[in-house]
């Protein structure tokens, strides 16, 4: 029923971007190409169709009940929850402050070891590389400063 009720929420979401970048124009001096809702259009389409294959594939699926207990406020999930939420709202506010390669690697590395943990040094070294990749994607193909 969560992931049911999260994904008609990422549709809600998705639906509003899409929206709001159909509404951008089309046309451009660099072409029909260079559009500002090019990519908000691509992105909201793949969340709308994800969460769609996630609804349909819980509807087919019957959960087994879990006998565990998971009416704790402070669950290890949502302890997690929690960590990640605040990992996130201290990411947007320094994101202007702090030099972008060195917040966005340790903010990765943040979140990968409170899921993945295994192989700390593997994750750092994926968080570094992922946010390298991301600056030079932005500065050298879609030719967008990052701060």
């Amino acid at each position: 029923m969560k992931d049911k009720i999260t994904a008609a929420i990422f549709i809600s979401l998705a639906l509003f971007f899409l929206i709001n970048a159909l509404l951008m124009p089309f046309t451009t001096e660099y072409g029909k190409y260079g559009a500002p809702g090019i990519v908000p259009i691509i992105f909201s389409t793949v969340v709308i169709l994800l969460n769609l294959i996630m609804m349909v594939r819980k509807r087919h699926k019957k959960v087994p009940a879990q006998v565990t207990n998971q009416n704790k406020l402070l669950s290890a999930e949502n302890k997690r929850l929690l960590i990640s939420v605040i990992s996130c709202l201290t990411y947007v506010f320094l994101l202007g402050h702090l030099n972008f390669i060195v917040l966005t690697s340790i903010f990765l590395s943040i979140l990968s070891l409170i899921f993945y943990r295994k192989k700390p040094v593997l994750v750092i070294l994926a968080s570094v590389l992922i946010t390298y990749g991301i600056y030079y994607i932005f500065e050298r193909v879609f030719l967008l400063p990052l701060p």
